[in-house]
């Protein structure tokens, strides 16, 4: 048995619920048993001339429980905060990341590689001197008769505001018409493919017209 001083009521309630039932003794399996005193244990400093001035290691306050006075907090002095552990003097472990997993071991999953987007092979001058005004829908003429459909349209429908396309393959050759959401996005692509070539189509150039 064992008394403990501490300078403020606050540091004396942390010590008593971190050391309550704290394990000092393994091989016994002995634990501690805290609680605060009943009365308040008192070391005064003898003042000169005070004949009641008591020994300052055994005398004990004979008179009174503890007041409220005494486990008020001066304004001043604000209590520090609590760093002790919870109750059984053991401190809890941090809490883990987060696994979405569960703990299984799940490796990454591969993602297949994107297609490559075809491009021109080539540029080559193409006489348009007959074209119509300006509209969303584009005529694509001059292509080979080996073009590959799925090539051409990898390249068209990249382009910003591509809606839809339509080849047409006739006796003599093949033809394409593209339908754009506006007519900005239909001029670029007429000032900007004119004349490409793709590489199923040989070495004959894009004509690019307006049909309407």
């Amino acid at each position: 048995m064992g008394f403990a001083l501490f300078s403020t009521a606050q540091f004396a309630l942390a010590a008593r619920d971190a050391l309550q039932h704290l394990v000092f003794d393994a091989e016994s399996k002995s634990v501690l048993h805290a609680e605060m005193a009943k009365k308040n244990l008192f070391v005064k400093r003898g003042i000169v001339g005070d004949s009641n001035a008591y020994d300052q290691s055994k005398r004990l306050r004979t008179g009174g429980d503890c007041t409220h006075s005494v486990y008020s907090p001066s304004p001043f002095h604000p209590p520090p905060p609590q760093v002790w552990g919870p109750p059984h003097g053991y401190l809890s472990p941090a809490a883990p990341p987060y696994d979405p997993y569960g703990g299984y071991h799940a490796p990454p999953v591969p993602m297949p590689p994107s297609a490559p987007i075809a491009a021109p092979s080539s540029y080559v001058p193409v006489q348009n001197v007959k074209d119509n005004p300006p509209c969303n829908t584009l005529f694509i003429g001059n292509l080979g008769e080996n073009i590959n459909e799925e090539e051409l349209r990898s390249l068209l429908s990249a382009q910003p505001g591509f809606k839809q396309m339509k080849v047409l393959r006739q006796e003599r050759h093949t033809v394409c018409f593209i339908e754009f959401e506006d007519v900005n996005s239909a001029t670029n692509v007429h000032h900007n493919l004119q004349g490409a070539v793709i590489p199923s189509s040989g070495s004959v150039g894009m004509r690019i017209q307006y049909p309407f």
